[in-house]
């Protein structure tokens, strides 16, 4: 159990720090909204890295192999979704551009006051989208399921036994936990938005690019 537990972690701490797009929207929503927000983010990337090591440790690949149209349908919907994000951010920099600069100056205003949020619980739906926008961008992620389709090989032994199994998911599922709630943390700081603030277009434009080339690749990998 040791070997293939070390082997699973080594191989998850590998894949975290590959910049993706769990990683742009955790990283973006932390230093562009609030912290709670962000914690939401991180819960969800979580769950969603759960319910992957799950699959994969019992049958990820017998799964597909079953109903290969469940992975056309996660590339597609996955696909779709980073698009949609990408065209978010793109929207939020011609808003920007569009604003009077008295507009600006309160949106500057408005979110250098969002590091002060922690005193102003946010509504259960704005936690719960949050949460979901996590979730959903995980588990339609090209790179989670890249990744946890082939590591259920390379570091699980078919015989191995259902406390093995079980104690991998909790492993993956503490790791994933520690690390996305520390960038959640780290990134709401206030040094963090106020830096986040200056280079906001450029970061944005930067974020929905990679989204994009994200969405499109992915979508076009359905073409054969």
């Amino acid at each position: 159990m040791a070997a293939t537990l070390t082997t699973l972690a080594l191989l998850y701490l590998a894949a975290l720090i590959i910049p993706g797009p769990n990683l742009l929207l955790l990283t973006h929503t932390a230093a562009s909204a609030s912290r709670r927000a962000a914690l939401g983010v991180a819960l969800g990337i979580s769950t969603g890295t759960v319910m992957w090591v799950a699959v994969a440790v019992f049958g990820v690949q017998q799964i597909f192999e079953a109903a290969p149209a469940l992975q056309t349908a996660l590339r597609a919907v996955g696909g779709v979704y980073l698009l949609y994000l990408a065209w978010g951010l793109f929207g939020s920099i011609r808003q920007r551009d569009q604003g009077s600069p008295a507009d600006r100056s309160r949106d500057r205003d408005d979110r250098q006051a969002a590091t002060d949020e922690a005193a102003t619980p946010p509504a259960a739906s704005s936690r719960a989208t949050f949460y979901r926008r996590g979730l959903l961008t995980n588990l339609t992620n090209p790179k989670s399921m890249a990744f946890w389709t082939s590591v259920a090989v390379v570091s699980l032994d078919p015989q191995a036994t259902l406390a093995t199994r079980l104690a991998a998911v909790a492993m993956v599922g503490c790791m994933g936990l520690v690390y996305h709630l520390s960038l959640a943390w780290l990134f709401s700081t206030a040094p963090a938005q106020q830096a986040y603030l200056r280079a906001k277009p450029v970061l944005s434009a930067i974020t929905g690019a990679i989204m994009t080339a994200f969405g499109v690749r992915l979508l076009w990998s359905l073409r054969g």
